[in-house]
C-alpha cells in the first residue's frame, strides 16, 4: 500500500524480534537500527530488554553505550508517529484499503485531531450540536500546539465501520488503536466549517469521562455520517427480527430510538441559534489594531465614558450567518444604525463589565469597534456572533 522511501514507513522497516518486550518494535532505516515503543511513541537506541521502563536504564554500561550511539549519530531518532503526522495527506483512499477488509465493512481515511472532555449537561437536547461544534473548532484551531487533553493529535488512521462497531486502525501495521461499539456513542456529527471534520462523543470505558473525539477526513465527512446512520437503522431492524424469532422467555429487549446515538445537524443548529437580541447600542469608534482585549476594553471605556447612558440607543440586533445589523427598537423597519458582514469581524469579546460586548471590524480603510450594553449579561449575544463567524 505504501511506497518504501526514507520519509515513509513500511513493513520493510519493521523487524520482529522474539526477545522484545510486548509493545516494542525493531526499526531498520537510513539512521540505523533502533527500537520503537508503539503505545507511547517513544524511540531509543538501546534494546528495551536492558531497561526497566521507558528511559530507565539498569546499568551504567547501558547508559554509556546509549550515549556513544547518540554521539555517533549526532541526531535524534524520529518517532514513527511523528513521521505520520508530517504527511500533508494520506497516500491512500478508503477504496484502496477496502479490498483487504471483511465484506460489508466501510473504511475512511481520517486524521485524529485529538479529544476534549465534554460535560454531561452539554449533551442536553438543543445544546449538543453547539457543544460538538465548539469541540471541533477548539481542536481544529489548536492543531500542532499539543496539549494534555489533545491526545492523539496528528495521527493518521483508518476508520472501519462494520456491523455494530467502529474501529480505528493504524494504516501501517493494521494494529487496532480503538474499538468503539456504535450503541455506546452518545452523539456524532459533521463540522459546519468545511464538511471535512467528523466528531463523536462517547464515555471512556476506564474513567467514564465523556470525550469528544474529532477527526479530519480526506473526503467529505458526510460519508461517515451516512454510513453510521445506515448502521443504526440496520441494528434496529436486525434486533427486531431476532427478537420476533426467539421464544417469548428469551426475547431480546428492543432498541428504542432513545438508545441510538444522536446524529446532530451542527450547521442547522448554529443557524437556528442566531436570533434577534435586545441591547443598548453604545456607539462605535476607530481603533488602532485588529484584535486584542486591551484594544477592546479601551474602546469600551471611551464609549461608555461619554456621552452618557441616556444617549445610548435601545436597539434590536439581528444576527445571521452572514451579517449583524442594528436597528432602533422603536422602529425595527427603519434603516439600520450600524451593520457589518461577519466575515470582516476580526475580534470580539465581553468587556470588564459583563454587560458590555464589543467587536472589531475591518472596514477596508480602518478598524472600527462597536460596543453594546446587554441584559442580563453579554454572554448570549457574544456566543451568537461567534457562532455566525464559525458558519
Amino acid at each position: 500500500l505504501f511506497p518504501c522511501t526514507d520519509n515513509l514507513w513500511s513493513d520493510q522497516n519493521l523487524e520482529t524480534d522474539p526477545g522484545l518486550p510486548p509493545g516494542w518494535r525493531k526499526i531498520h532505516d537510513s539512521l540505523g537500527t533502533y527500537y520503537w515503543h508503539v503505545p507511547s511513541g517513544t524511540t531509543q537506541w538501546q534494546h528495551p530488554a536492558c531497561t526497566t521502563g521507558l528511559g530507565e536504564h539498569l546499568t551504567a554500561d547501558g547508559d554509556e553505550t546509549l550515549q556513544r550511539m547518540h554521539k555517533a549519530k549526532d541526531r535524534p531518532i524520529p518517532s514513527p508517529m511523528a513521521s505520520l503526522s508530517r504527511r500533508t495527506s494520506l497516500p491512500w483512499h478508503g477504496d484502496d484499503f477496502q479490498h483487504s477488509t471483511e465484506p460489508g465493512s466501510k473504511c475512511f481515511a481520517v486524521r485524529s485531531l485529538g479529544w476534549v472532555e465534554i460535560p454531561e449537561e452539554d449533551l442536553a437536547p438543543g445544546k449538543s450540536s453547539i457543544a460538538v461544534n465548539n469541540c471541533i473548532q477548539q481542536l481544529s484551531n489548536s492543531k500542532g500546539q499539543g496539549s494534555v487533553e489533545n491526545r492523539g493529535e496528528g495521527q493518521d488512521l483508518v476508520m472501519i465501520l462494520k456491523k455494530d462497531t467502529m474501529s480505528l486502525v493504524d494504516p501501517l501495521d493494521r494494529s487496532l488503536i480503538h474499538h468503539q461499539p456504535i450503541l455506546n456513542i452518545r452523539v456524532w456529527g459533521v463540522g459546519c466549517n468545511n464538511g471535512r471534520d467528523f466528531a463523536f462523543v462517547a464515555s471512556d470505558k476506564d474513567t467514564c469521562v465523556l470525550k469528544c473525539h474529532v477527526f479530519h477526513c480526506n473526503v467529505p465527512a458526510k460519508g461517515i455520517a451516512k454510513a453510521l446512520h445506515e448502521m443504526c437503522s440496520k441494528i434496529v431492524a436486525e434486533r427486531a427480527v431476532v427478537s420476533s424469532e426467539l421464544p417469548h422467555a428469551t426475547r431480546l429487549e428492543p432498541v428504542s430510538t432513545e438508545e441510538l446515538p444522536l446524529q446532530v445537524d451542527i450547521l442547522e443548529a448554529v443557524r437556528q441559534s442566531m436570533q434577534t437580541y435586545e441591547a443598548l447600542y453604545i456607539g462605535s469608534l476607530p481603533v488602532p489594531r485588529a484584535m486584542g482585549m486591551d484594544v477592546l476594553n479601551e474602546a469600551i471605556e471611551k464609549l461608555t465614558r461619554h456621552p452618557g447612558r441616556e444617549q445610548w440607543t435601545p436597539s434590536l440586533i439581528h444576527v445571521s450567518d452572514t451579517a449583524m445589523r442594528v436597528h432602533p427598537a422603536q422602529d425595527a423597519a427603519a434603516a439600520h444604525i450600524w451593520e457589518c458582514q461577519v466575515r470582516y469581524v476580526t475580534f470580539l469579546g465581553v468587556g470588564r463589565d459583563a454587560h458590555t460586548f464589543a467587536l472589531i471590524v475591518d472596514t477596508g480603510r480602518r478598524f472600527q469597534c462597536a460596543a453594546f450594553w446587554c441584559e442580563p449579561d453579554a454572554g448570549t449575544i457574544s456566543e451568537a456572533v461567534q457562532a455566525a463567524c464559525m458558519v
